[in-house]
């Protein structure tokens, strides 16, 4: 799926099995987007349950998704990213949509197709739109948009499967994260 290229990140045992926190009374596993909250967690878990062997365990946003839609998993956005797509600067990430980020004019023809850059950090996106205004047009102001994950699922399940409308462009520090870790 190519949802699944961009990380999410979850807090699991010695035996790769994310931690369940009950939620609602039931048993869910906490999908992060911002691998500096999943990092917060994972200090939080190992002080918590020191036995357990803690490590963060990076899973690709379609599967998570997944998870969440059958109700065993809740997928977590970043509050900046939350903040930038226009929710309350308090709104509690649990139960928000995880926002993605495009600016419609840096579509790229791709074999003939329209494919649109969707970024899953706000950050990312509006650098990636003022390198592209920089070179060029400086003085144009283009327009960064939200879009949310399940309406990206939607238009992604009413394609063919031939047709690739979108390239997905994972957080730089989450790309960094997960580099360094491999490194290690």
């Amino acid at each position: 799926m190519q949802l699944d290229r961009l990380p999410v990140f979850t807090v699991a045992n010695s035996e790769g099995k994310p931690l369940q926190y009950e939620i609602d009374g039931t048993p869910t596993a906490l999908f992060y987007a911002d691998i500096e909250a999943a990092k917060e967690e994972l200090a939080r878990a190992t002080k918590q349950y020191p036995d357990l062997g803690c490590d963060l365990i990076p899973v690709g946003v379609g599967s998570a998704y997944k998870l969440s839609c059958e109700g065993k998993a809740t997928v977590l956005p970043a509050s900046a990213d939350l903040a930038a797509a226009g929710a309350p600067k308090d709104a509690l990430a649990i139960g928000q949509a995880l926002p993605l980020f495009a600016c419609m004019e840096m579509s790229q023809e791709i074999d003939g197709q329209p494919v649109l850059p969707l970024f899953m950090a706000w950050s990312d996106c509006a650098s990636a739109v003022s390198q592209a205004t920089q070179l060029d047009s400086p003085d144009e102001k283009l327009e960064i948009v939200g879009l949310s994950l399940p309406s990206v699922v939607d238009r992604l399940l009413s394609l063919e499967s031939e047709t690739n409308s979108f390239v997905f462009v994972a957080p730089s520090n989450s790309a960094r994260y997960i580099e360094e870790y491999l490194a290690d």
